[in-house]
């Protein structure tokens, strides 16, 4: 009784929107209905096919069976988009499992060797989708595809079980992703692949992939428990935030940028989190003739990690990253015992093709060989890092670990260096066993005299303290 209720008044309400128009989407329904609240459509295809500027498109909860790729079909306007929206509080699911193969140029081609969706969103504009989930992906959950494709909005929507990408957004502007869920992404079991088809070494891309998006908002998402990276911002992306975003249970970096086929930059993490996964935070220039600048990773929680918080990759051609601040982050137990690529700590800096570099005001807090590393000997770090105007001051150490060091990955040793006018301590926190980060007592920051690019909170770490302790006047 109390369903019908809800069903009649969602009728009445929107019967008073003259100048919109609200279509229906349920597994009873009927194609040949008016899509109507009382009768409505059976697929959202056709709903899809009606559906006009400024109009929205409700599905009734249900496991909806896909037999081919959804790709809507017409843009929204400024000020008039064209919502798709699962029903508040119901389940909204579509189901991938069938879509095996898809024509393309008049071919039969195997849907798990594209980058492709099984919500494919390309050639549209003004589009916003809430609360729909795409479980069984052959191939990804949703594509979001350019050039010709922008102002489209992810909201609270899931991918569940995919070969490759639970979302990625490929070479498109002005994309928002927010409070949506992967699980199960980039899976590359033998399911994925017919007796014959070369199977590569994994699956293809990472759980959200931002391909050469532009002016893009990546927040509020939770991505775990998939079998590559976490968020990778990569190619030529530019203009994007990623923000307030929770990684966790993945078996490499939760949080990627990495430069591909020219120039990566003005890109912003803050306010992250991960934890139980290889790597934090990784930056790399893999690609050929690439460069990435103007990065800043600020007021992100990285912890209990198997490999460093922070590391700079030498994957691929390992070239120039520059424009790097890193400031006001909390790292705590980044590293453990033999991990592959040799020493691991709270900050890697396992690449020496860097320059403008600045790290500042972080905690680095029980890192497991080191809390600062470089490829540079002993030696010549002190010059290698002036020369390339690598500036690490105003950060808490907890202490120096003088562990000897390990050759790792690349073949290559990481030596502990803790550069000067840093301090060393650690936080009392409020309940680090519970993964309370929030410290109840922090020293007063020694300032260093240094006017920082981008502004920090006066505290150390990614949480303001209950309580700063004040440095004795001399």
């Amino acid at each position: 009784m109390k369903k019908l209720i809800t069903l009649s008044l969602v009728c009445v309400i929107f019967s008073f929107f003259l100048e919109a128009k609200e279509y229906f989407v349920r597994l009873s329904g009927n194609d040949n209905n008016f899509g109507s609240c009382k009768l409505p459509f059976r697929t959202i295809f056709k709903a899809s096919e009606i559906a006009m500027p400024g109009d929205t498109i409700t599905i009734w909860g249900g496991d909806y069976q896909l037999e081919k790729q959804f790709r809507p079909v017409r843009s929204g306007e400024p000020g008039k988009w064209i919502v798709y929206r699962g029903a508040p509080n119901e389940s909204v699911v579509f189901d991938g499992e069938q879509i095996k193969k898809v024509f393309r140029n008049g071919d039969s081609v195997q849907f798990s060797s594209l980058t492709e969706g099984v919500f494919q969103i390309e050639k549209v504009n003004y589009l916003r989708f809430e609360n729909i989930e795409v479980h069984n992906s052959n191939a990804a959950g949703f594509i979001v595809r350019g050039p010709d494709c922008k102002k489209i909005e992810l909201m609270g929507c899931k991918s569940h079980h995919s070969h490759n990408s639970g979302i990625g957004l490929w070479y498109c502007d002005s994309v928002v992703v927010s409070g949506c869920e992967i699980t199960g992404a980039n899976d590359n079991s033998d399911l994925y692949f017919v007796p014959g088809q070369r199977k590569g070494g994994e699956a293809p891309h990472e759980a959200l992939s931002l391909c050469g998006a532009r002016y893009f908002e990546v927040a509020n998402n939770h991505i775990h428990d998939c079998f590559k990276e976490g968020i990778d911002c990569k190619e030529v992306s530019r203009h994007g935030v990623i923000h307030h975003n929770l990684v966790h249970d993945i078996p490499r970096q939760a949080y990627y940028v990495d430069a591909w086929f020219g120039l990566l930059e003005d890109i912003e993490f803050y306010s992250n989190t991960a934890y139980h996964t290889m790597w934090g935070i990784a930056i790399s220039v893999e690609g050929k003739d690439s460069e990435l600048r103007n990065v800043r990773f600020h007021h992100n929680l990285i912890h209990h990690i198997t490999g460093a918080g922070v590391l700079f990759g030498m994957w691929g051609n390992n070239l120039l990253r520059s424009d790097i601040h890193i400031y006001n982050n909390t790292f705590y137990s980044c590293g453990s015992p033999q991990v592959f690529s040799g020493g691991v700590g709270s900050i890697d800096v396992l690449s020496q093709n860097f320059r403008e570099v600045f790290i500042y005001r972080n905690i680095c807090d029980k890192g497991w060989d080191y809390e600062m590393g470089f490829t540079f000997p002993p030696s010549e770090v002190k010059w290698a890092l002036k020369e390339r105007n690598f500036i690490a001051e105003e950060n808490l150490f907890e202490c120096a670990k003088n562990r000897p060091s390990r050759v790792g990955q690349f073949g290559v040793h990481v030596y502990e260096y803790l550069p000067p006018n840093n301090q060393i301590g650690a936080p009392l926190y409020r309940n680090e066993l519970k993964f309370d980060f929030v410290p109840e007592q922090l020293p007063e920051v020694k300032l260093s005299g240094r006017k920082w690019k981008y502004a920090p909170s006066p505290w150390f770490g990614a949480f303001e303290p209950i309580q700063i302790n004040k440095l004795s006047k001399r």
